[in-house]
């Protein structure tokens, strides 16, 4: 090999320190401040995880878990089921109409009263409990009760009905409105009545009722609470102590 010229030696000198020098910025732009770098991870999706299925209650648990008349509330005793709708196996609706249930429940009718001789302290509370074969019945039969409830008018006046011998319903002018929720896990809808009875019939002439509708798994629960009050008086308190007995109700039945 011959020996380089002189200018060939500059020439190969400014080539191998432009060859360092771009080095050097690759090395910076890879992390030159001396730190470690760190693993790159791979993004992983999240894995979709199984909806939890819709409880099935077996017609024992339904039985062991019913509240007891103390639970329902101070001076409660069993009383005779003698309210209209469950007479004709039905689950209530406004103005003491009823529905009937589809795909056949088992049904379990039930009625409590306080022991008063003072009418405007009464209080009463009826409860169905319809045990379908699977919840889609149960969600068919709960939708059913829905859109009646939706459907019934905002006042209406309805005319006193002949029940039995010696026991007349009075005639009474009816308010009504609809609210929809959830309670303890349960979905959940109440239609609130005021009933107003010509004062000529009776002194405590206003009734306070609370329909409620709850649904989950294979169950739907039907219950009316209902107080009566003076004319002037809120009905707030009582439906704030329906709710209270049927979020009972609805946890213990779980």
């Amino acid at each position: 090999m011959k020996p380089t010229s002189k200018s060939e030696r500059t020439a190969l000198h400014g080539t191998a320190w432009a060859t360092l020098a771009l080095l050097g910025l690759t090395l910076a732009g890879c992390g030159g401040d001396d730190e470690p770098r760190k693993p790159s991870t791979a993004r992983t999706s999240a894995t979709p995880t199984a909806s939890t299925p819709p409880p099935s209650y077996s017609a024992s648990q339904v039985k062991t878990r019913l509240l007891t008349a103390g639970e329902v509330g101070d001076g409660i005793y069993n009383a005779p089921v003698e309210f209209l709708p469950f007479k004709d196996r039905k689950a209530p609706s406004c103005s003491l109409s009823g529905v009937s249930l589809p795909a056949d429940p088992e049904l379990t009718f039930r009625q409590y009263s306080n022991r008063t001789r003072q009418a405007r302290k009464e209080v009463k509370y009826a409860q169905l409990i319809a045990r379908f074969k699977s919840p889609e019945d149960a969600t068919g039969a709960y939708e059913k009760l829905r859109k009646r409830a939706r459907s019934c008018p905002a006042k209406q006046q309805v005319p006193a009905k002949k029940i039995r011998e010696n026991f007349t319903l009075f005639p009474h002018n009816d308010t009504w409105r609809v609210s929809e929720d959830t309670i303890a896990g349960w979905q959940h809808l109440r239609g609130t009545e005021k009933q107003v009875i010509p004062r000529g019939y009776t002194k405590h002439n206003v009734l306070h009722y609370m329909y409620d509708y709850a649904l989950r798994g294979n169950l739907v629960v039907a219950t009316a609470y209902w107080e009566r009050t003076e004319p002037d008086e809120s009905g707030d308190p009582a439906a704030k102590r329906a709710t209270e007995v049927l979020t009972r109700q609805l946890r213990k039945l779980g």
